[in-house]
């Protein structure tokens, strides 16, 4: 059975080649493509200053850790940056477990990931 991911994407104001990806719902192996295709294509058409809001993301597995990885290595490749905000425990302690949060830029708010932004 395939779980479900919706992503809004939205304009980050104020912030040249920002974007803002609410997700909602789980992010695993059964959509893991789906949500690989539009971040890239945003990365891909110069969208780097990026920030995932993740207050309604329910779940998360390895391969979809493994995608935010991804996302967070192909920005910095671009000179831009991945940052994700509102991250509930359930989320946290799986990407703590597989220590991926060392290597993600994680903040408590949208507004403090988007003001981290203009500190780079």
């Amino acid at each position: 059975m395939d779980t479900q991911i919706e992503l809004q994407i939205s304009d980050l104001e104020n912030v040249p080649h920002g974007k803002l990806i609410k997700c909602m719902g789980d992010l695993d192996a059964t959509n893991v493509e789906s949500t690989l295709d539009q971040v890239t294509k945003l990365i891909r058409d110069g969208y780097v200053q990026i920030v995932a809001d993740f207050r309604n993301l329910r779940y998360v597995n390895s391969t979809g850790l493994g995608i935010l990885l991804h996302f967070s290595k192909t920005a910095k490749e671009k000179n831009g940056c991945f940052k994700i905000a509102n991250v509930n425990d359930n989320v946290y302690e799986i990407i703590e477990i597989i220590g991926a949060n060392t290597l993600l830029d994680i903040y408590e708010s949208v507004e403090e990931a988007i003001a981290s932004l203009s500190k780079r």
